[in-house]
C-alpha cells in the first residue's frame, strides 16, 4: 500500500493560473514518487475577502448562515481548477467539498469546530486510484447545514485529515520558505528555524506568525502529526514542526 501524503496549499500559492499549474506539478511529483497525495486547498488569493466585502456592501449585518454559503464557494473554485490542472497532466484527481467527504462539524456558522469524519468517501476515492482535492476550511454541521471553520481553518482541516487517514506528516505548502525568528521582509537578521517543537510554534503562531493557525499546531501536537513547511516554488521543506 502506498503511503498517504497530505498536502495543504495556502491561498497565495493558488492565486493565479501560473501558480495553479505549478501546484499541479508539485502534486504530480509526489504522485510519481510513490505517494498518494491527499490535497487540501484554500480559496485562491484574496477571494474570501472579496466575497465578504461584497456581502457587507449589501447588508451591514448579513446572516452567518448565508455568509457560510457564500464563502465556501471560494474553496470550490480552487479545488475544481486544481483538479482540472492535474487531469491535464495525467493525474487522476477529483475535487471534493467538505460536506462530500463527510467532515462533520458543530453547527456554529462562521466558526465551527471539526467533530468527526463520517462515511468512507475519501477512502473509497483513494482505493479507486484517485487523488482527492479537498476544499479546506469547511464542513457540514450536525444539522446538515454548510459550515466554515475559523479563518485559517484549512490548516486545521489538513491536520485532522492526516490524523484520520494515518499520515504521519502534513506538507503545508506556502509562499514562504520556512518559519523565521522575525519577518524576513522587515528584518535582515531574521533566522530560519530548521526544526521547532509544537509548543515553540504555538507561541509563535499566537504572537502573530501567520505561517500556521494556532489551532492546527495544537491539533498536530495532540495527534502526533509532524508539520513540514514547504516552499511552493521548490517543493523543499524549510521548517519541520514536531
Amino acid at each position: 500500500m502506498k503511503k498517504i501524503c497530505i498536502m495543504k496549499f495556502g491561498g497565495n500559492t493558488l492565486a493565479n493560473k501560473q501558480k495553479l499549474l505549478q501546484a499541479a506539478q508539485l502534486i504530480k511529483s509526489r504522485y510519481e514518487s510513490g505517494f498518494i497525495p491527499v490535497v487540501v486547498a484554500s480559496a485562491n488569493g484574496n477571494l474570501t475577502d472579496v466575497l465578504l466585502d461584497h456581502a457587507y456592501s449589501i447588508a451591514a449585518n448579513p446572516e452567518k448562515r448565508e455568509l457560510d454559503m457564500l464563502v465556501t464557494t471560494g474553496e470550490r473554485v480552487s479545488v475544481a481548477l486544481l483538479s482540472i490542472a492535474l487531469r491535464a497532466v495525467d493525474v487522476p484527481a477529483i475535487s471534493l467539498t467538505g460536506s462530500q467527504i463527510g467532515l462533520i462539524t458543530t453547527g456554529t456558522h462562521t466558526g465551527a469546530d471539526i467533530l468527526s469524519l463520517k462515511g468512507d468517501r475519501l477512502v473509497r476515492e483513494i482505493q479507486q486510484g484517485h487523488v482527492p482535492i479537498v476544499a479546506g476550511f469547511q464542513g457540514i454541521g450536525e444539522n446538515k447545514e454548510i459550515t466554515t471553520l475559523k479563518r485559517g481553518g484549512s490548516d486545521v482541516s489538513a491536520v485532522f485529515l492526516a490524523s484520520q487517514l494515518g499520515a504521519n506528516h502534513v506538507e503545508m505548502v506556502k509562499d514562504v520558505d520556512g518559519v523565521y525568528s522575525a519577518d524576513p521582509n522587515k528584518d535582515v537578521k531574521a533566522q530560519r528555524y530548521e526544526v521547532l517543537d509544537f509548543d515553540e510554534m504555538y507561541k509563535l503562531a499566537l504572537n502573530g506568525a501567520n505561517v500556521l493557525h494556532p489551532d492546527a499546531v495544537l491539533l498536530a501536537k495532540a495527534k502526533g502529526v509532524e508539520i513540514r513547511i514547504v516552499f511552493y516554488q521548490t517543493g523543499q521543506t524549510g521548517t519541520v514542526i514536531k
